[in-house]
């Protein structure tokens, strides 16, 4: 947090100085610059005969004040560590996982204390650098593939010699074309669809991996994401815009602060294939289907990462007044939320409060806290809120010494924009029915992969014998299942056949006799090859985590052998799953939103039947439950018809 307060009280020196004086942004920016004026009156004076030059030139000095990066010893070896693995070693996620682990134990500490003190880039980007960045991108302005574009487009999105907070390099000659293909573009008719081709050739084939660090990082310098094998998403996000603005293609970052039915946020690339048009885009992802792939996900809003400050931009605005959430510490973001998603104006009454605020926020639930993705101006105890995405539920919030405090009552935006407050109704009790703690996207699909499959029990170890003990039914929970099993005889080979088109997927497998207890195979079988560490033993590891996968999609079956043909009473089995339903002997408490904090409805203890009932709950409230036992994934929930909606 000392890094962004000093950043923040820098750029607001800046600011107020130009709103004190009520300068010429040029000259405002030239006197910011202290002993590196000189520098950037230089390259000034260097395009004094080029006046599209010159306008470049005057732009990013005039925008230069608002970005900074990172330098000390840390930083540097963090770059050469990474750098140097990403560019000589191979190997999986994992990996890679346990390779950037390893530097940020080396380095992690000491990297913080070199992000206290950021570099302005007003006061130490030099004439050469600056010179060579613009020479560099108007050396692919209005080629053959890019003549569509304006000028104005030019200058925002490929222009600019960074994209996030990383240290500068000469990256446009490092993600460039190689020249052959350059030349075969140039060489052709002008097509603007060539845009779409680069797009497709650079990126289809490559496979980002995302790492989740413990602690803010600095970026990449853009030269180095050439070789990245292991990022965050903003680091793909930055290698994708870098090299289509290499290639004279304007692009930038989007992002959401915050998914709206999930935790964390996302960063992805955006392209312009003309002025008016952004195309979402992702590596290894056809063009245009990047949120294809993210359905499930809601946006509540989306920002777009500019060069230039943006006058209307809540930074900007506040001018210094108080102090702002994260988010909103930059004056480079744009509100495009409409260009993604139908959108709704909100007005909420806030409490009764003592915050002498000039602004309210809303916040999102992000499984653990309320996390700020959107403002407005306080007046008369109200606030609207514009271009908020739908399905989603949000929280008015105060931003006080840091802290997000709750401002008025939590709604949520339906999907045709109507706004249904979320006000415990006390006086109308209800019965929670909870069968899991956290929304079941990925367990509904794990589930799925084995209904049709079927245990068979034989007395061949060909299975030419074979009898149909159990079909596994349509099921609707993903937890435990245990089921009787009529007396077909005794046998001494055991087995699960899975559904065609699927790879076995189960967590835990289990036949037990007629006293409950647990038949002991002395040998397993299995039909192919499985995945590395999905082997068979991982259905009786006692771990609910861990499952059988094979290399084949047909004909997947896996069992075992007994010493002699036994009776098989029952089959205890698990899909695989993730380990948000309701477990035996764990404790849980539900919790609802009530008036700005939780409120408890009682512990309880679970149960094998996966599923706990609270009495006396209020209606229309938002509820959340715990696990006090173990695990981290719980999220919000609604409940209507007997069931648990998760928002």
């Amino acid at each position: 947090m000392k890094t962004i307060q000093r950043i923040l009280g820098y750029i607001l020196l800046c600011f107020g100085g130009l709103c004190a004086c009520q300068k010429p942004d040029l000259e405002e920016a030239l006197d910011v610059a202290g002993d590196n004026r000189k520098e950037l009156e230089a390259v000034l004076e260097h395009y004094k005969d080029d006046p599209q030059k010159l306008q470049a030139a005057r732009f990013l000095i005039e925008n230069m004040d608002a970005h900074y990066f990172f330098e000390g010893e840390a930083v540097t070896a963090y770059y050469r560590y990474m750098d140097s693995v990403f560019r000589n070693c191979e190997g999986d996620r994992p990996y890679w996982n346990r390779q950037y682990d390893t530097i940020l134990q080396r380095v992690g500490k000491d990297l913080e204390t070199c992000m206290a003190e950021p570099r302005f880039d007003i006061e130490e980007i030099k004439a050469e650098y600056l010179i060579a960045n613009i020479d560099s991108a108007f050396a692919v302005y209005h080629q053959n593939w890019n003549k569509q574009y304006g000028f104005d487009i030019f200058l925002r999105y490929v222009l600019p010699y960074r994209l996030g907070n990383e240290q500068v390099s000469d990256w446009r000659t490092e993600l460039a074309l190689p020249a052959g293909e350059r030349k075969a573009y140039a060489e052709n008719t002008f097509n603007a669809n060539y845009v779409y081709g680069i797009a497709h050739d650079v990126f289809l084939g490559m496979q980002p991996w995302i790492y989740y660090p413990r602690q803010f990082l600095p970026d990449f310098p853009l030269k180095q994401l050439k070789h990245i094998k292991l990022g965050v998403c903003k680091e793909y996000a930055h290698l994708c815009a870098a090299t289509f603005r290499a290639q004279g293609i304007p692009a930038t970052v989007d992002f959401t602060p915050q998914w709206g039915n999930r935790s964390l946020g996302h960063e992805w690339c955006v392209f312009f294939p003309n002025d008016r048009t952004a195309i979402p885009f992702e590596m290894g992802q056809p063009v245009g289907c990047h949120f294809m792939k993210r359905k499930e996900d809601r946006i509540p809003k989306v920002f777009r990462q500019t060069f230039e400050k943006q006058e209307n931009s809540l930074y900007m605005l506040n001018k210094g007044r108080e102090p702002l959430p994260l988010v909103f510490s930059t004056p480079c973001i744009v509100d495009v939320t409409r260009e993604y998603i139908e959108t709704s104006d909100v007005e909420v009454d806030l409490y009764l409060e003592k915050y002498d605020t000039r602004y309210v926020y809303l916040a999102i639930f992000d499984n653990q806290n309320w996390s700020v993705v959107h403002w407005a101006i306080k007046e008369d105890g109200k606030a609207r809120f514009t271009d908020l995405g739908r399905d989603i539920v949000y929280l008015p919030v105060y931003y006080i010494n840091d802290e997000v405090i709750p401002a008025g009552d939590a709604f949520f935006l339906d999907n045709e924009g109507k706004k249904i407050l979320l006000v415990p109704d006390t006086k109308q009790k209800i019965t929670v029915k909870a069968k899991r703690k956290f929304r079941d996207v990925k367990a509904k699909s794990f589930l799925q992969g084995v209904i049709g499959g079927v245990f068979q029990g034989a007395n061949r170890p060909d299975f030419s014998d074979a009898v149909n003990l159990y079909e596994i039914p349509h099921i609707e929970d993903n937890q435990f299942h245990k089921v009787a099993i009529v007396p077909q005889g005794r046998f001494k080979y055991f087995r699960y056949c899975a559904p065609d088109g699927t790879r076995g997927n189960m967590a835990e497998l289990y036949c037990l006799d007629g006293k409950g207890d647990t038949l002991k195979p002395i040998r397993w079988h299995e039909s192919a090859n499985a995945m590395s560490d999905c082997g068979i033993e991982k259905l009786t590891d006692g771990d609910v985590l861990t499952y059988y996968e094979s290399q084949q999609t047909d004909s997947v079956w896996f069992g075992w052998e007994y010493r002699k043909p036994v009776g098989i009473a029952q089959i205890l089995y698990l899909p695989r799953n993730d380990d948000n339903f309701i477990r035996e002997g764990e404790d849980y408490e539900l919790f609802y939103w009530n008036r700005g904090k939780w409120a408890s409805l009682g512990k309880q203890r679970g149960n094998f039947a996966a599923e706990l009932h609270f009495p006396n709950a209020p209606a229309n409230a938002l509820f959340l439950l715990h696990n006090h036992t173990k695990g981290t994934e719980e999220r919000i929930f609604m409940y209507e018809k007997g069931k648990q909606i998760w928002r």
